[in-house]
């Protein structure tokens, strides 16, 4: 198993960063030593997709406790930065800066979002914030742990 004792946290920081960044991509996400996290040995099989799974729902879990306000899906205030940095391109799958997005099966609250990366929020801006947030994830990660 992944021996956290072994790893820093930049270290940690940077397997979270690559590990959301695979979010859709379950073999690449089996392949993440984060697999090897207590609470994900603890809850699935040794089956390598089960545990891709447990990290995806896992991920998916802290990058929801990102999100500033329950009630609302979307916000372009400084503190949903994060959130929408994360949670549109890897949860939800919108490519912001692709030239062909099928706008036809995407909710309000995404096309909202994909509005504001295009218009507002620079490139290597959302790439910035996405390792600020994985920072955070990781830091979130190894609190309940």
């Amino acid at each position: 198993s992944l021996q956290l004792a072994n790893v820093d946290k930049k270290e940690f920081a940077r397997l979270t960063r690559r590990a959301i960044s695979n979010l859709g991509n379950l073999p690449k996400l089996a392949s993440s030593p984060l697999t090897n996290l207590p609470a994900i040995t603890e809850q699935s099989s040794a089956n390598p997709l089960d545990k891709a799974h447990a990290l995806k729902a896992l991920l998916t879990e802290s990058i929801q406790r990102l999100k500033p306000q329950k009630d609302a899906d979307f916000g372009i205030t400084d503190e949903w930065r994060y959130f929408n940095a994360l949670y549109f391109p890897y949860v939800v799958g919108i490519k912001p800066y692709s030239r062909h997005i099928d706008k036809e099966f995407i909710d309000e609250a995404s096309l909202q979002a994909l509005d504001w990366f295009q218009v507002s929020v620079p490139e290597r801006t959302l790439h910035n914030w996405q390792n600020k947030g994985a920072a955070l994830i990781a830091e979130d990660l190894l609190n309940r742990i």
